[in-house]
C-alpha cells in the first residue's frame, strides 16, 4: 500500500463497529431495557428542573428554602475552589513550559523511548488549506522529533476531491519532515453509521491503518495515536511531555493522555462575546477539574476511580485502542464514548493522565454573526446527544459478570446525577424564587420571602467578585492582544459575567433538547448531525 492510499473497503457497518455492540449497546440487550436506560438522564434532569414547581405546588416552603440555601452555599464554595484550582493549574502550566521534557526522557534511559512513534490522526471535511497548514506547521515543530510522527488524514467521501488536493499540497510541503503521510477516504452511506460526526471517519481510517501496520509486521504497542480536530495546534513540547508521562505512569496501556490546558486561542478574539466567554470558561473548567476532580478514592477500601473523561483531544497507545475496539460509528460521540467504553472493558480501571503543556484550538466561528451562533447552537445540541454513553454504560455495568465493583458502579451513577444537576443549578438560582412565589402566593408573606433574596444576593456578589481573579488567571492562559485600549480591558472584565446568560441559553436549551429527545425516543435514535465548519476569519497568532 502506497503512502497516498485511498482505502474504500466493504461498505458494511459490521466490519467497522465493535463486534459485541449494536448502536452502542450490547447486542443481546432487549429494546425495552435500552429505552429505560436512555430515559434515566432525561428523567433525572427534569426532576431537578421541576423541583421549584414541585415545592410550590406542594406548599413545601421550608424544604424549598433549605434546598436553595444548599445550592447557594455549594455554588459559593465551588467558586472559591474554582479560583484556587485554576491558580494551581496556571502554575503547573508555567513549570511545564519551562521544563526540558526531551532531556528528562533521555535521563530515564528507558529502551521504549527510542521505539515510540506517534500517529497524528487528522479528520477533515470541508477545511480550507490554510487551516490545515497552520496545524501541520505546529506539529512539524514538535521537539520530540517530527520524523517520528506519521500523519493519517481521515477524509469524508463527499469532500474527498478537495481534501486529496489539500493532502498533496501538505505532502509537498511537509512530506520530507514527517515520518510518513497517508490518507483514507471514509465511504458515505455505510448502513447504520451516524452522519455529521467524526467518529465514523476516524474509526474507518484507524482500522485500515492498523491493518496496514500489522501487514508490515509492526508492533502496535510502539505507537501513540493522537486524535484531535483538524484545527488543533500543539505547543512544541506537547508530545515530549506526554511521552515522559507515558514512560513513567503506572499501567500506561490502561491510560489516556491529554492536555489539561485545552485553549481556544487560535481565534478566540475574533468570535462573538457569548462564544468567547463559553470557550474561555471551558478552558478554565477543564483545567480546574484536572487539578481537583481527576479521581475519587473509596473511604472503605484502597480503590481509586478516575473521573476525568476524554474531551476533544487525547493520546492513547495504538494497541490499547485496538483492544477497546476503536470507536463505535453507530453513536453520535467519539471522545467521551471512548472513555466510557474503555471503562467498562477494563472493569473500571481505565484512567486519564494530564500534562500542563497547552494545545490551541478554534472556538466556533462562521462567516457572519448569525451563522456563527447557529453553528454554536447545533454544536451544543450535538454535545447534548453526546450523553448517550451514559445509558450505554449503565446497560453494561448492570449486567451479570460485568466485573465492575460496587464502588465504581456507584461513581458511574453519580456522574449521571452530577451532570444533570449542574444543568438545573443556574435555572434554579435565576427563576426558583419567582416560580415559587407565582405558584404559592402565601410564600411572599413569609420571612423567607423577605430575607432569602438578600442573603442570596450577598453570597452571589462575593462569589462573582472571584471573576476578577479569574480574568487575571485566564489572561495568563489566553493572553490579550497587544496594545488594547483601556476600555477594551474593562469590556473584557465585564464579558465574564455573560457566562450566566450563556448557561441559560446556548449551554442549556440545546442540551436539554437533546437529552429530552433521547428520553422520549423521538425519531428512535438521532442519526444525523451538523458538522461544525472550521472557519477562521483571522490568521491564528504565532506561539512560542
Amino acid at each position: 500500500m502506497d503512502k497516498e492510499t485511498d482505502s474504500v473497503g466493504i461498505k458494511r457497518v459490521e466490519t467497522y463497529r465493535p463486534k459485541d455492540r449494536r448502536e452502542g449497546y450490547p447486542r443481546d440487550l432487549p429494546y425495552w431495557k435500552r429505552r429505560v436506560f436512555e430515559a434515566i438522564p432525561g428523567l433525572t434532569l427534569w426532576v431537578f428542573l421541576l423541583l421549584p414547581f414541585i415545592f410550590a405546588l406542594l406548599r413545601l416552603k421550608t424544604a424549598f428554602v433549605i434546598y436553595l440555601i444548599f445550592v447557594v452555599v455549594y455554588w459559593f464554595f465551588r467558586a472559591i475552589k474554582f479560583v484556587v484550582g485554576v491558580y494551581i493549574g496556571v502554575q503547573r502550566m508555567n513549570r511545564s513550559l519551562a521544563e526540558d521534557w526531551v532531556g528528562k526522557i533521555k535521563k530515564l534511559k528507558n529502551p521504549r523511548a527510542d521505539k515510540l512513534r506517534y500517529i497524528y490522526l487528522c479528520p477533515v471535511y470541508g477545511e480550507e488549506f490554510d487551516i490545515l497548514d497552520s496545524s501541520f506547521a505546529d506539529w512539524a515543530k514538535s521537539d520530540i522529533g517530527v520524523e517520528k510522527i506519521d500523519v493519517v488524514m481521515a477524509m469524508e467521501e463527499k469532500k474527498s476531491e478537495m481534501q486529496i488536493e489539500n493532502f498533496k499540497k501538505l505532502k509537498e510541503k511537509y512530506g520530507k519532515k514527517f515520518g510518513s503521510m497517508n490518507y483514507f477516504v471514509h465511504p458515505f452511506g455505510i448502513p447504520g453509521e451516524i452522519v455529521g460526526v467524526k467518529g465514523g471517519n476516524i474509526n474507518y481510517a484507524t482500522r485500515n491503518y492498523v491493518k496496514k501496520l500489522e501487514e508490515e509486521g509492526k508492533d502496535l504497542r510502539d505507537y501513540l495515536l493522537v486524535t484531535c480536530d483538524s484545527d488543533l495546534r500543539p505547543h512544541a513540547k506537547y508530545l515530549s511531555s506526554v511521552t515522559y508521562e507515558y514512560l513513567t505512569v503506572e499501567n500506561p496501556e490502561y491510560t489516556f493522555f491529554t492536555s489539561a490546558v485545552h485553549t481556544f486561542n487560535n481565534n478566540i478574539w475574533s468570535v462573538p462575546s457569548l462564544i468567547r466567554v463559553f470557550s474561555n470558561t471551558t478552558t478554565l473548567a477543564v483545567l480546574y477539574t484536572w487539578v481537583f476532580e481527576r479521581s475519587v478514592k473509596s473511604i472503605f477500601s484502597k480503590e481509586e476511580y478516575f473521573t476525568r473523561d476524554t474531551f476533544s483531544s487525547y493520546i492513547v497507545n495504538l494497541q490499547t485502542l485496538k483492544n477497546m475496539e476503536f470507536w463505535d460509528p453507530e453513536i453520535p460521540n467519539d471522545d467521551t464514548a471512548f472513555y466510557w467504553n474503555s471503562m467498562v472493558r477494563t472493569k473500571g480501571n481505565f484512567k486519564g493522565q494530564e500534562v500542563y503543556v497547552p494545545t490551541y484550538n478554534d472556538a466556533v466561528e462562521n462567516k457572519d454573526f448569525k451563522s456563527t451562533h447557529v453553528a454554536f447552537y447545533k454544536q451544543q445540541y450535538r454535545w447534548g446527544w453526546g450523553k448517550i454513553p451514559l445509558p450505554i454504560t449503565m446497560s453494561v455495568i448492570l449486567r451479570k459478570g460485568s466485573g465492575v465493583t460496587t464502588f465504581k458502579k456507584t461513581q458511574m451513577f453519580k456522574s449521571v446525577i452530577d451532570q444533570m444537576w449542574q444543568f438545573s443549578v443556574v435555572f434554579l438560582l435565576s427563576f426558583g424564587v419567582f416560580i415559587v412565589t407565582l405558584l404559592d402566593p402565601t410564600y411572599k408573606y413569609t420571612a423567607f420571602a423577605y430575607n432569602l433574596p438578600n442573603v442570596i444576593s450577598y453570597v452571589l456578589t462575593v462569589a462573582m467578585l472571584t471573576n476578577i481573579w479569574i480574568v487575571i488567571l485566564r489572561r495568563k492562559v489566553t493572553p490579550i492582544p497587544k496594545n488594547w485600549p483601556w476600555w477594551r480591558n474593562i469590556l473584557d472584565m465585564l464579558e465574564t459575567y455573560l457566562i450566566s446568560i450563556n448557561m441559560l441559553t446556548f449551554n442549556f436549551i440545546p442540551q436539554v433538547q437533546a437529552i429530552t429527545e433521547m428520553m422520549l425516543g423521538k425519531g428512535k435514535f438521532k442519526r444525523n448531525f451538523y458538522i461544525t465548519e472550521k472557519v477562521r476569519k483571522e490568521a491564528p497568532p504565532g506561539k512560542s
